[in-house]
């Protein structure tokens, strides 16, 4: 990459850079449906941050930050930040009226619930049959009544909430807070582009871009087995075979050709490259068949076809390209509709293509305003909700979505960092 557009992009994120250089310095300091509503309107009041509260194994445990109440599917809160004994964590908290409700709402083996720490009880019944291991419960009634009557009828949701600091400083100032967001997702993607920098270094840039690619289609599940598949079949090796052939050859090797292709059986064999000798660890556990390692291949190939073009097109106008470009093989591989959707197609734009072309010079960092937005995330509303107080009004370019990704990474859910001594609450 040019060294004077690294600095630029650099210089664009130094704001934000600052703001992480001082949170160096801080440490922790210990500081019916209607009912279950209640229920969550009194966890997130002030009330139970001040109860001696111990999980039934005598652990103590203190609610240092009830986290964000969830407005969608999935836990109550949000990044809450529970205090352990002496060990703080950061995570997700589910309540219910009884223990046995989780059971009877199905919640066990719901991916929503993976960052689940805490699971609260108002009543100290038997526990739940379905509690992910580890994940204890508290029985919060007697700690509740032992504090004083509680008048569940009296709790006003929207008077319990918890106004956070950096709300305080940036709802009100919405020019502050997207110079903000901006430096943040600056510094999220010089963070990207400086990992590309590296790889650039170190060898081809093509091999780069290819392993990343294969890497970035294969999604978390596949990413190793693709990641790979790249390297033991470097680009140099497969770029002078057509497209199709180019296709056989890594699906031949990586075990993904169909018994009945004999036709691209034939056009691995004419490689001449050998089979594995060790089998790819694919999974296909409870798959779709529009998410199959072959599919996602068939796609990669068709975009590394397309590379050139692809790597001069306008960032608002990349991923539309890029889901055209994966639906080259389609028609001689019988495959219906494109190999990637809208989503992963933005996602290989912010994750692949914008640092890949910042790192090869290609890419003006004052272009990254143009970078397309994505679906929205969980982290994305957990630090917008933080730092506005709502949920409605997220930002829709990518640049600023990324900033929310990285404020919520570096403080919303850092363990380490609590909302009255974050500096995102200060000038």
């Amino acid at each position: 990459m040019a060294a004077s557009a690294l600095d630029a992009l650099a210089a664009l994120a130094e704001p934000y850079a600052r703001l992480l250089r001082g949170a160096d310095s801080l440490t922790l300091r210990e500081a019916e449906p209607s009912r279950e509503r209640r229920l969550q309107a009194y966890w997130q009041s002030a009330a139970v941050r001040d109860l001696p509260l111990a999980l039934p194994d005598g652990t103590p445990l203190r609610v240092l930050d009830p986290g964000h109440w969830n407005a969608v599917e999935g836990p109550d809160f949000r990044d809450a930040l529970i205090l352990f004994g002496e060990i703080p964590r950061r995570g997700d908290v589910e309540l219910h009226l009884r223990p046995a409700d989780w059971d009877a709402h199905r919640h066990a083996g719901d991916p929503a619930y993976a960052g689940l720490i805490l699971h609260v009880a108002w009543s100290p019944d038997p526990p739940a049959k379905t509690l992910p291991r580890g994940v204890p419960t508290l029985a919060l009634r007697p700690f509740a009544e032992a504090a004083g009557a509680i008048d569940f009828a009296a709790l006003d949701p929207a008077a319990t909430a918890p106004e956070r600091p950096c709300h305080g400083r940036l709802g009100a100032d919405p020019v502050a807070r997207d110079r903000l967001l901006a430096a943040a997702g600056h510094y999220r993607l010089l963070a990207k582009t400086r990992l590309f920098a590296q790889a650039l270094g170190d060898g081809d840039p093509l091999q780069a871009f290819y392993e990343a690619l294969l890497a970035t289609m294969g999604y978390r599940r596949n990413a190793a087995p693709f990641r790979r598949l790249a390297h033991d079949v470097p680009f140099a090796v497969v770029s002078p075979f057509p497209s199709l052939q180019r296709y056989a050859a890594l699906a031949g090797i990586g075990g993904l050709l169909r018994e009945d292709r004999r036709d691209l059986w034939d056009l691995w064999w004419r490689t001449g490259l050998p089979p594995a000798t060790e089998p790819y660890a694919w999974d296909f556990r409870a798959m779709r068949p529009q998410n199959h390692p072959r599919r996602r291949l068939a796609g990669a190939i068709g975009i590394l076809h397309d590379l050139a073009a692809l790597l001069e097109c306008p960032l608002g106008e990349l991923p539309r390209a890029l889901i055209q470009a994966s639906k080259r093989l389609c028609e001689p591989l019988g495959l219906r509709g494109a190999p990637i959707g809208a989503n992963r197609a933005h996602a290989v734009v912010t994750n692949l293509f914008t640092p890949y072309r910042l790192a090869i010079g290609t890419l003006d960092p004052a272009r990254l305003r143009d970078l397309p937005g994505e679906d929205l995330s969980a982290p994305m509303r957990a630090a917008w909700f933080r730092l506005t107080g709502r949920l409605a009004h997220l930002p829709k370019d990518g640049l600023r979505q990324q900033g929310l990704l990285q404020i919520h990474a570096d403080f919303c859910a850092n363990p380490c960092i609590l909302c009255e001594s974050c500096p995102l609450a200060f000038p």
